[in-house]
């Protein structure tokens, strides 16, 4: 039923004015596998079709030439440029896969009388909906094997735009954690606490069962889960970035990446939760106004990938204090939001694209190769820009999240398969699970305070076969972390708590010690 549908072609090839001259109609020629018929269509009905697609969480849609003030245009000129804006938006429709399926656009190309294919719904299903209205998401993590989701929030400026009554926030709440547990098939809230600063950031570290809070104010708060139904202990508060917000926090089996406002990279060992390394990156920024922003841990090669505000991505050895520097993948002006990867390839969200670069196996001063972007034809950068990036490694799937709530789905191709509403504001974090127990599974979490659960489709495009190669953040054991061991015993440890004065604001305490 697809392969036919896949060759669904339409193009506007003539207008024709109506019997009282008022207004024109517009032929379409259809065509569809070995059929071909036509189809009259006003300009009306293309702006019906195009709020039905609305309507029906379809995102990323063209746009229609607007409407004349003075009536419907019947000049020569201006009926020729309608019809090709018109032919520009049925080719847009038909270019991507959900819209070309959709019932939708068969009904308005009458394709049901001349094909015998099913419609087909690539669209995601909403499963279920965590919420805080009060706090738009700053961070969310999951364990399938914990049966968990964890939420972080911060007290966002969008809640003046969603009309919402002030008076909900209490003057000193600006933060809050909630955390989410399945059993028996239903999800129970078993722990929740507001803070009076922002939370910035959050991770979960599934194999010691801890999760990190980057706070505003500097700290990382650290918890750890000892049960499914018990409240998390908090274990430690590290003060790593001298009351400078915490601006991304990654966790690997083995280590803690933790970036802040202050410019400054740390890196801590998960389970002594000593610092192993860092720096200030300041001379790496383009200007003083830049910070780190985004980063990755590939432990495989003892590699930090840190994106920053101004638009590089830097990447830094980290098997040795202090961490020395690699090289530089310099994109564009526009910040990267989030870095992810997906098997042999590195995703980098920034801009209004996501771009891709190879991870190269070999030595890590190997310059990565540029492999490919990733768009949505009708969501440039005017319109929105991208600031959350996951993938599904089990079906070949890049999942992009915008800052006007669409969420995209990609295949091989550059172009989005599937473009949804996922929320009201940014999607801005994304994870994928492919666990039995609850997957497969797509969480975006929005400024609008939500965290949905999405269950896709079971069909080909979206489905994927499983890929003979494994992705490099999912192996385990020896081989994956290479020959630098950063548990031998000649390895420098720094504990930040012991270099710092009681009051000490400046950074040169934790620097001296990586001399």
């Amino acid at each position: 039923g697809f392969l036919a549908m896949a060759t669904l072609t339409a193009t506007v090839v003539k207008a024709s004015p109506v019997e009282d001259h008022s207004t024109y109609r517009y032929h379409i020629d259809v065509q569809c596998g070995t059929s071909r018929w036509e189809v009259v269509k006003r300009f009306s009905e293309f702006d019906s079709l195009l709020q039905g697609l609305t309507a029906s969480k379809y995102s990323g849609l063209p746009k229609l030439p607007s409407k004349t003030l003075l009536g419907s245009p019947t000049d020569p000129a201006s009926i020729d440029a309608r019809k090709t804006q018109l032919k520009n938006v049925l080719q847009d429709i038909l270019f991507r896969a959900d819209t070309r399926s959709s019932q939708l656009v068969r009904n308005f190309l009458a394709a049901e009388l001349h094909t015998s294919d099913a419609p087909k719904q690539l669209q995601p299903e909403a499963v279920r909906t965590f919420e805080d209205p009060r706090f738009g998401v700053s961070g969310l993590s999951v364990s399938p094997t914990a049966d968990l989701v964890l939420i972080s929030h911060e007290d966002s400026t969008q809640l003046s735009r969603l009309g919402r009554v002030w008076s909900v926030v209490e003057p000193d709440e600006l933060g809050a954690t909630h955390i989410w547990c399945q059993s028996d098939r239903q999800w129970k809230r078993v722990y929740s606490r507001t803070y009076g600063t922002k939370v910035r950031s959050l991770c979960w570290e599934d194999t010691s069962r801890q999760f990190f809070l980057g706070m505003e104010d500097g700290k990382i708060e650290v918890f750890l889960m000892q049960g499914r139904d018990v409240e998390p202990k908090a274990v430690s508060s590290l003060d790593l970035h001298h009351k400078s917000p915490v601006t991304y926090l990654f966790a690997s089996p083995r280590r803690l990446l933790s970036l802040g406002f202050d410019t400054a990279m740390r890196v801590i060992d998960v389970h002594t939760r000593e610092l192993r390394c860092g720096g200030r990156l300041s001379k790496r920024m383009r200007s003083e106004a830049d910070y780190p922003m985004s980063g990755y841990l590939d432990d495989a090669q003892d590699r930090a990938f840190v994106g920053t505000s101004a638009g590089d991505v830097l990447i830094l050895d980290i098997s040795r204090n202090p961490p020395s520097f690699l090289q530089v993948l310099e994109l564009e002006s526009a910040p990267v939001a989030m870095i992810s990867t997906l098997r042999e390839r590195l995703l980098v969200a920034h801009g209004d694209c996501i771009s891709v670069w190879g991870l190269g196996g070999g030595s890590s001063s190997e310059r990565l190769p540029k492999l490919g972007c990733h768009r949505c034809r009708n969501l440039s950068g005017d319109e929105a820009t991208i600031c959350s990036v996951a993938s599904a490694p089990d079906r070949d799937l890049i999942f992009g999240g915008f800052s006007d709530g669409s969420l995209a789905i990609w295949g091989e191709e550059s172009e989005a398969l599937v473009v949804i509403k996922a929320h009201q504001y940014e999607a801005n974090h994304l994870c994928w699970v492919n666990a039995a127990s609850w997957g497969p599974m797509l969480l975006t979490g929005g400024g609008d305070g939500k965290v949905t659960m999405w269950r896709l489709p079971e069909d080909p495009l979206l489905a994927g076969e499983a890929p003979a190669s494994i992705a490099f953040s999912d192996q385990i054991g020896e081989a994956a972390f290479g020959n630098s061991d950063v548990f031998r015993v000649d390895q420098p440890r720094v504990n930040p708590m012991a270099l710092r004065g009681q009051d000490s604001e400046s950074d040169d305490d934790i620097v001296d010690a990586f001399r």
